[in-house]
């Protein structure tokens, strides 16, 4: 690619992607601590783990209503530009009968778990299903590179949900309680919305765009999309199958769920950033690969933040757990302030999955993510039946720690031995070294009696001025060269 249409291209990415952060910024904070967060409270912990672990059970069979499409969609939609009209309706189509097969599959392994009450079960089924759906038409908007029509769809839904369910908490004499049920059914109605304002979207955005018949299922685009169903499918298996088997391993299932699910919800919100980071990466590596004087400096950016965050929030978890359940909780027993000092332990390893994950899966190396993906899978669900029992939610929480730690290192020398991606032992020590000093200036800030926000705020600017200039001073030394051997 000529050098002088980099730059424009990498300031429209980085645009895109800097409407996306502060959106998410405004909105996914309120939804995750100001409704979410209220809603457990409210409700109960027993009754949100029992919510969470529904939840959770659902996502996992998330499989079959997206066995790889969404990613496939925005691949070869954004490689293919001729053929993305004929690709939309071929995949909307073969969706069509995915909720079908989805909503049978999940019905029979329900029964067949023990889990009698399928009407509790089905609000479930049908927000899982709306999500898929719009998780669809946002990968072709992305795959349109239209990314800032994308990046107010990523927040839409919660923001409905915020007004609709935050009137309940607020006024809850005048709208009615705040129930397990209703909260459900309002995040589907708000689904429904953004899936609405997503197809106005595709039709103003996408030339040509319009109704087409249906022309039989095609083969090649299950076989195409198998690959990236199965990873998919493990990757959900790690992340999300140890609050349900938590509710149903443990004597006290459903109230060591919800404990779970309190430090989880910090995982989540940190996994949603990741996400929305990489879904740009994905389509915009899909492009431009294997031009790396193009793609690399956004993969440094959005790593580079990825882990900073991550590590400050790690440093924040291990130095005052007990602030945050009292902050988020209003309760700090031992059980729940050892999950949310473990649980945050997994943060950089959350973020290096995303990072390098999204690499392998971008440039076509799915086969050897499939293969990484399947053995920490099997290794979680392993661990969680065996751990789960005596150690409860704490269990989950110190299994997420390892599982992802691993994940991470196993896809970072996957990512540089195909693709010359990966990360430079300079750069590394230079994350350790930079997550040791900011949890020495943590503690020192929290034995002076300083207030936790400025001292995690303080800590966190140490930490980023510190890190950054450990990179400059790296690249003056002999043998630490620029990115490309990162």
């Amino acid at each position: 690619m000529n050098p002088c249409t980099v730059a424009p291209l990498q300031k429209k990415f980085l645009g895109s992607l800097l409407l996306l952060i502060v959106l998410n910024a405004l909105v996914k904070p309120a939804w995750i601590f100001g409704i979410d967060r209220n809603v457990q409270n409210i409700t109960g912990f027993a009754e949100y783990g029992r919510y969470f672990a529904m939840l959770g059970f659902c996502l996992v069979f998330g499989v079959l209503l997206d066995p790889g499409l969404n990613i496939y969609l925005n691949r070869q939609a954004a490689l293919q530009p001729s053929d993305r009209v004929a690709l939309f309706w071929d995949v909307l189509y073969a969706k069509g009968f995915l909720f079908v097969l989805y909503g049978v599959v999940v019905g029979a392994f329900a029964w067949a778990m023990g889990i009698e009450d399928l009407s509790y079960l089905f609000p479930f089924v049908v927000l899982v299903m709306l999500l898929s759906l719009l998780g669809f038409l946002r990968a072709y908007l992305s795959a349109a590179q239209q990314f800032q029509q994308d990046s107010v769809l990523s927040v839409m839904d919660k923001g409905i949900v915020i007004v609709g369910v935050g009137a309940m908490v607020l006024f809850p004499d005048l709208i009615g309680p705040v129930t397990i049920h209703r909260f459900v059914w309002f995040q589907s109605l708000a689904i429904f919305c953004s899936i609405l304002l997503a197809w106005g979207f595709i039709r103003r955005a996408v030339h040509g765009f319009g109704f087409r018949l249906f022309r039989g299922f095609r083969g090649e685009l299950f076989r195409s999309s198998l690959p990236f169903a199965l990873n998919n499918f493990l990757m959900t298996l790690i992340l999300r199958s140890d609050g349900f088997l938590l509710e149903r391993l443990h004597p006290s299932g459903a109230y060591e769920a919800g404990v779970y699910a309190a430090g989880f919800r910090i995982l989540d919100a940190f996994s949603m950033i990741g996400s929305l980071v990489t879904g740009y990466l994905l389509s915009y590596l899909a492009r431009h690969w294997p031009d790396k004087l193009l793609v690399e400096p956004s993969i440094v950016i959005a790593r580079r933040g990825l882990i900073c965050m991550a590590i400050l929030l790690g440093v924040a978890g291990s130095v005052m757990p007990s602030y945050f359940t009292d902050l988020l909780y209003h309760r700090s027993d031992s059980s729940l302030v050892a999950v949310m000092w473990a649980i945050l332990l997994a943060l950089p390893g959350l973020s290096l999955v995303s990072i390098y994950g999204t690499i392998l899966t971008a440039v076509g190396h799915i086969g050897t993510f499939i293969r990484i993906s399947s053995s920490f899978a099997l290794t979680s669900v392993v661990l969680n039946y065996l751990l789960i029992p005596t150690l409860g939610a704490l269990g989950c929480a110190l299994v997420a720690v390892g599982v992802e730690t691993a994940y991470a290192i196993a896809l970072l020398i996957a990512s540089r031995r195909l693709t010359g991606i990966g990360l430079h032992p300079g750069e590394g020590l230079a994350y350790l070294f930079t997550g040791l000093m900011g949890f020495g200036a943590l503690r020192i800030f929290v034995y002076l009696g300083a207030n936790p926000l400025f001292a995690i705020g303080m800590t966190g600017a140490c930490m980023v001025g510190l890190f950054y200039a450990i990179l400059r001073i790296r690249f003056q030394l002999p043998g630490w060269e620029e990115e490309g051997k990162h």
